[in-house]
């Protein structure tokens, strides 16, 4: 017995049991090491069948069962019924029959969790990719700049505390404190507006614009004990009311004390670190934000993201028929990086769409949404950000080096008119047939 089987192991048993469906309430909880135990509604069973059924599972698991005393509960054995079966962590297994799952996680919990938010307090762009050297951190600072240049005010937040990037990238002199001071300050209570006021800094590549462009990096000049700090970055902590807090909390917190601001930005951009964790988990799934992909044309990625979106299927963000509220609809993938011709864009649609077919409705089901292969208003349909060579020497704080608007626009020009849209449809509207100027 292996991890991977050791679930459909007790599915199979739960089937097996009850053939016309599992007793409403099934639940199965997956421990921190991978240990299952099965928690059945009181009178699911006869008296004189509990047993059997546990020595049964006890066997079929293997190590991965916690004896034949746990390993199947009466819900009223709980010690907190509704830590379980009202947990925050509960999603149904998809193909399942009613079975749920509660997986206790040491990190990662917030991919299957239910929103903090639906809409955030100010328009929120999250940028997100499986792997890292994909050209996020360069869109996300030319999104910036070309909503100063349209007059916006716009917050961009350095999230990446482990690889800091858009911090060094827009900023000459660096605040007081950053956003790994916000999350550690936050665990006691102390992140508050005047906190906040001293993370800020203004970038120059703002200069001459009619908008403004302030940065929270992931660091400041006066942050000390940088590692220490990170590793308490993503611990949670408990309110007044005794709920857990986590650090999507943190992070709405933030974007609530950026909207109090007398003048609160307009638009916020989150630059995520790269890959499936903690940060990605609270910034792609909690706060409402529209979401960018970011993705090469490759293998690697292409696997990365299938692995997320199988995860995420389960998650209680995802609905069938996709509903107003459904996380896919805040998300778009970026095809990044990729040959500028006809066929470049074409082998970036298909790859995306049978990455996503997985993850969009049943379609054999009534009340599906589908989605053809070459839709563009589409989650899949990726938003193209084409190769140059001379992006990687663009260097956006030195004036008579910063990239000219004709370069900026022949590679980001499309995405940077679909992402204004996305963010503020009502100023952009008909704007996606624009450039970046």
């Amino acid at each position: 017995m292996r991890f991977d089987d050791a679930l459909s192991a007790v599915v199979a048993k739960v089937s097996e049991r009850f053939p016309a469906g599992a007793p409403a309430g099934t639940t199965i909880v997956r421990d921190a090491v991978g240990m299952l135990t099965l928690v059945l509604p009181d009178e699911s069973l006869p008296t004189e069948a509990w047993t059997p059924l546990a020595v049964e599972l006890d066997a079929s698991l293997e190590r991965f069962s916690p004896g034949n005393r746990r390993v199947l509960l009466r819900a009223s054995d709980l010690v907190d019924p509704i830590d379980v079966l009202e947990s925050r962590d509960r999603a149904l297994l998809p193909d399942a029959s009613g079975i749920a799952l509660v997986d206790r996680l040491m990190t990662n919990q917030d991919w299957l969790r239910e929103p903090r938010t639906i809409r955030p307090p100010i328009p929120t762009a999250t940028f997100f990719s499986i792997k890292g050297g994909v050209g996020r951190s360069t869109a996300a600072a030319v999104l910036a700049w070309h909503l100063a240049r349209k007059g916006q005010r716009v917050l961009v937040v350095d999230l990446d505390l482990e690889a800091p990037g858009i911090g060094g990238m827009l900023l000459s002199d660096l605040p007081d404190y950053g956003a790994v001071d916000w999350c550690v300050e936050s665990l006691v209570g102390s992140a508050d507006a005047a906190l906040f006021e001293q993370m800020l800094a203004p970038s120059p590549l703002a200069e001459n614009t009619s908008g403004d462009i302030r940065v929270v990096p992931a660091y400041g000049r006066r942050t000390k004990d940088y590692v220490a700090k990170v590793g308490r970055a993503y611990m949670p902590s408990f309110g007044a009311d005794a709920n857990q807090l986590g650090l999507a909390d943190r992070l709405l917190a933030l974007l609530r004390t950026a909207a109090n601001r007398v003048e609160p930005p307009d638009v916020v951009i989150l630059d995520a670190r790269a890959g499936l964790h903690d940060i990605g988990s609270a910034a792609v799934t909690q706060l409402g934000a529209e979401v960018f992909l970011f993705a090469r044309s490759d293998q690697q990625s292409r696997d990365g993201y299938s692995r997320l979106f199988e995860h995420l299927q389960r998650a209680r963000s995802v609905h069938f028929g996709m509903p107003e509220d459904d996380l896919r609809w805040r998300l778009k993938m970026v095809a990044a990086q990729i040959e500028p011709t006809v066929g470049g864009v074409e082998a970036a649609v298909e790859g995306s769409y049978e990455l996503w077919a997985d993850f969009y409705d049943d379609g054999e089901r009534e009340g599906a949404v589908e989605f053809s292969r070459g839709d563009d208003s589409a989650p899949h349909y990726p938003v193209p950000v084409t190769f140059d060579p001379r992006v990687r020497g663009f260097e956006f704080l030195v004036p008579d080096r910063r990239p000219t608007l004709d370069i900026v626009d022949s590679v980001f020009g499309k995405f940077v008119a679909i992402a204004a849209d996305r963010l503020q449809p009502e100023r952009e509207s008909g704007a996606v047939q624009g450039g970046a100027s």
